[in-house]
This record gives C-alpha cells, structure tokens and sequence, in this order.
C-alpha cells in the first residue's frame, strides 16, 4: 500500500496565506502540487482562505482558455439572448484558474477512454446495420419464392406482389 504524506493543515494554510505557491509548500512537505492544490480548494471552500468565492462554473470560464481561432458561428447557431456578463481574467482568481485546468486536463485523459466506447458502438452499429440488411435481403427472397410458388399453384392468377 502506498505510503500517504502527512502535511500540517494550519502550516499549509498560513504559507497559502502569505503567497507560496502550490509546488513550493509541496516541496517542503514532500507532496505533489496537486495534493496542496487540493487543500487549497478546500480552504476556499470552507472560506478559511480569503480573496476567492465559490468556483465559477466551467461553462462560464471557457472563452478564457480559446487560443486558437474558433470557426465563425452560423446564424442558425447564434444564441437568440445575448450574453449579460462576459469573463474577462481579473475577473477570475488564480485558484480557479488553477481549478479549471485540472478539471481540463482530467477531462483529456478520458478522451482515449470515450473514443474505445465510441469505436464499440460503432462496430455494434455496423453489425446490426449488416444484420438488418441480411434480414431485408432475406424477405426479398421470401416473397419473390412466394410470388412463384402462387403462380405455379395457379397459373392464371397474375400476382402483383
């Protein structure tokens, strides 16, 4: 079993307080950032670390991580309420900066994981696609077997199957 860090919360705190960064308190205990990032979101939560508020939703905080261009939206597309407030960076702190890219990167490691399902799901559609189209086949043969066997059990009978 892995061995866990044992960090003093309050040490942690204070040196959050006075401006250290993530890698340098981890560092100093011998952890990973991303474990007194961790801490830290907690302690904006609990609001025993000033100078943030609640996390902003992703969904608001995404034009601040384009940096490629982005395709021109076609007018189907164009929202039909304009946007009542935009997110400029000041607007943002660093925390929650931080916090939406660790929610992107966790994001991206998934990515190979939903592309293996999708693949899944496409060779289960191609197969009941084959399915399907061997069934129609099928039935054509039916009917068309049918078809003759009426006419020879009548031979006036004209069928318009």
């Amino acid at each position: 079993m892995a061995r866990k860090a044992i960090v003093d919360r309050n040490i942690v705190l204070q040196l959050l307080k006075e401006g250290k960064t993530s890698q340098s308190i981890a560092a100093q205990f011998g952890v990973s950032r991303q474990a007194i990032d961790l801490h830290r979101k907690e302690f904006i939560h609990t609001g025993l670390l000033p100078g943030s508020g609640a996390p902003l939703p992703v969904a608001t905080l995404a034009p601040l991580l384009v940096t490629t261009p982005v395709p021109p939206i076609s007018a189907s597309t164009v929202p039909s309420k304009p946007l009542s407030h935009s997110i400029e960076p000041h607007d943002v702190s660093l925390d929650q900066m931080i916090d939406l890219i660790i929610r992107a990167f966790d994001a991206l490691k998934r990515i190979p994981e939903l592309e293996a399902e999708m693949e899944k799901y496409r060779r289960e559609y191609d197969g009941l696609n084959n399915k399907i189209q061997q069934l129609e086949e099928r039935e054509k043969k039916r009917k068309e077997q049918e078809a003759r066997w009426i006419h020879a059990q009548n031979p006036d009978v004209l069928s318009n199957r």
